[in-house]
């Protein structure tokens, strides 16, 4: 008990201070005292005291106590106790600044979660209905937040009364009073019956995505995406069609930004009720015509996902023109610099007009698509080149071995040994994609020295994507294979002497760490043994930071009598290295 009274003692003290800093820290802990003085003092003295000091605090305060009021639950005495809370919520609900009732509407949400319905009608609803009818606009802007939690428990013959009331927030004069009640929209659907959804609900949704205020309109997109949820596509084609077509002429340009952002999302919702390709034009408008960059920058990151719903003829007659428009640099010296603007809407279609291909076909892939992926990766912009080599792979997996090397794998080698880094990591990135569909043979022939560069390479990210390629490959191809055309390169960058030659080396320990979950065995040991072994006590600490990486990788993949007997001890070695950084690693090893 003493500790209980000195628990609360310390902090009223705390919060008497002249020092906000410790009012701050005493607000903070208030879960923990509430635990500590048991559940009848919290109620009787906490709960008081806390309300009592609404008006004495600053704002921070009072945020940090309504963000605690809705932890104290279980300290009050649980479910049967959790309307004790209720007056010191309702009071911050009706504080002027906006994240304290934000804070208090939250922590209102948490308690009714945990009442019963019987108590929620007599103690929760009432205080709803104060908030949504009092005069001062704060309260009714928590009120509109309060619905969806009361709604389920409300007695069928009561439930108009109270979608009436909502109604009346969304009618509000107060346009804060109105974004609100249309914030908390998507919820209060949620928890409505379907009948009441589709006659009632719809209307206000109608009404407040045209509202005059661009701050409560904006608000419909976000809402929509969130109640389309488990709407059939007929629902949603009723409920939302509408307001998707006439968002188009939108003066908003938040509005036409969350559009195209979703826009997919919405339109997916609605089909087969409303055709894909009939909104074709919709986003095009968006991609192609729209005034505002942003909007035509979000519209161009879904071109995949709005593709991927429609049929190759659809693609070839209406899509591919306008990406072909948006990406060839115009002759006329005017619409240049408009070209130059759209750079982030390029780097999209250059990212994603792959994934067009397997709706193409071989031959619409190879007459139409790649042209234009050739462009990408002819483009003066590095992002341009870099996105259309790392996408890919739909394309080689379209076109198939032969085509691939007779009109695509040219022009990648060729960036292959492209001066600027970024390019060669995307060819080297998606040498395992080449790999999967090239065959060993045809690999060799091409793309063999890529890897072996890769792994040679100054940059460390290439040779790290050039490591990473190695189990794919040793997958695909086999052990032999990886033996005789990956393994010299490691085993004489492992030997490598003079300046910058412990690159080398740590590419070498690194590349045998990263096998060590494929290979396996005595070829793994004598790798091992004739690689990481002697580079784990280079003189080089970097080089020793690698190889205690690797040999991590090697002990945790591999718990054999080689690993116990050989490299543990080795690993106890490097637990005592003059370098924390090895030291480190080794101690993880042995650990793992």
């Amino acid at each position: 008990m003493a500790a209980q009274i000195d628990a609360y003692g310390l902090l009223s003290e705390e919060f008497k201070s002249d020092d906000v800093t410790d009012q701050l820290a005493a607000a903070r802990r208030i879960p923990i005292i509430a635990s500590c003085m048991g559940p009848d003092r919290c109620r009787s003295q906490l709960v008081p005291f806390l309300k009592s000091a609404i008006g004495e605090y600053t704002d921070e305060i009072l945020h940090a106590i309504a963000k605690a009021a809705g932890q104290m639950v279980a300290a009050c005495g649980g479910a049967d106790n959790a309307a004790c809370m209720l007056p010191l919520l309702e009071t911050l609900c009706e504080h002027e600044e906006t994240v304290v009732r934000n804070n208090a509407v939250e922590a209102l949400v948490i308690v009714g979660k945990t009442m019963s319905g019987p108590v929620i009608q007599e103690q929760f609803a009432p205080m709803v209905k104060r908030l949504s009818s009092a005069d001062f606009f704060p309260s009714k802007i928590s009120g509109a937040g309060l619905y969806a939690t009361v709604y389920p428990s409300t007695p069928h013959p009561q439930r108009p009364a109270l979608r009436k009331q909502f109604e009346l927030l969304t009618k509000d004069e107060m346009p804060m009073v109105r974004r609100a009640a249309f914030a908390h929209l998507p919820a209060f659907a949620a928890v409505v019956e379907k009948e009441v959804l589709m006659m009632e609900v719809s209307p206000i949704f109608n009404e407040l995505s045209s509202d005059l205020q661009e701050s409560v309109r904006e608000l419909a997109v976000e809402n929509a995406v969130a109640m389309v949820e488990g709407l059939s596509p007929d629902e949603a084609a009723k409920l939302f069609g509408t307001f998707l077509d006439n968002v188009q002429n939108e003066p908003s340009r938040s509005m036409r930004i969350h559009k195209a952002k979703h826009f997919v999302t919405l339109t997916a919702a609605m089909h087969p009720a409303r055709q894909m390709r009939d909104q074709v034009q919709a986003f095009l408008r968006l991609i192609a015509i729209d005034a505002e960059l942003e909007v035509r920058t979000e519209v161009s990151l879904n071109i995949a996902s709005f593709c991927a719903h429609l049929e190759a003829q659809t693609l070839l007659g209406s899509i591919l023109p306008v990406l072909r428009e948006l990406s060839q640099m115009p002759q006329a010296p005017a619409d240049q610099e408009a070209f130059a603007i759209n750079q982030a809407v390029r780097e999209s279609i250059a990212e994603q007009a792959a994934s067009l291909a397997p709706t193409l076909g071989q031959e619409s892939t190879l007459s139409e698509l790649l042209p234009l992926i050739k462009v990408f990766l002819g483009d003066e912009l590095v992002e341009i080149r870099r996105k259309a080599l790392g996408s890919l792979a739909p394309v080689i997996e379209t076109l198939g071995t032969e085509a691939t090397e007779q009109h695509l794998l040219p022009q990648v080698l060729q960036m292959a040994r492209d001066p600027i880094w970024r390019v060669r990591l995307s060819v080297v990135e998606t040498i395992p994609v080449y790999a999967k569909h090239l065959g060993m043979d045809l690999f060799d022939s091409t793309l063999k020295d890529i890897q072996i560069a890769a792994l040679q390479d100054n940059t460390a990210r290439i040779r790290e994507a050039g490591i990473a390629n190695l189990p794919v490959l040793q997958q695909r191809f086999g052990d032999q294979w990886v033996s005789d055309a990956m393994m010299p390169v490691v085993k004489a960058g492992a030997r490598g002497t003079g300046p910058m030659t412990h690159l080398q080396r740590i590419m070498a320990v690194q590349a045998v760490g990263a096998l060590s979950s494929s290979v396996q065995g005595s070829s793994l040991e004598a790798l091992v043994d004739e690689v990481v072994v002697p580079l784990a006590r280079d003189k080089v600490a970097v080089v020793r930071i690698a190889a205690s990486g690797s040999l991590q990788k090697i002990v945790k993949a591999n718990d054999t009598p080689y690993t116990r007997d050989t490299l543990r001890p080795l690993l106890v070695e490097l637990s005592s290295d003059t370098d924390a950084d090895v030291k480190t690693l080794a101690e993880m090893a042995m650990a793992s």
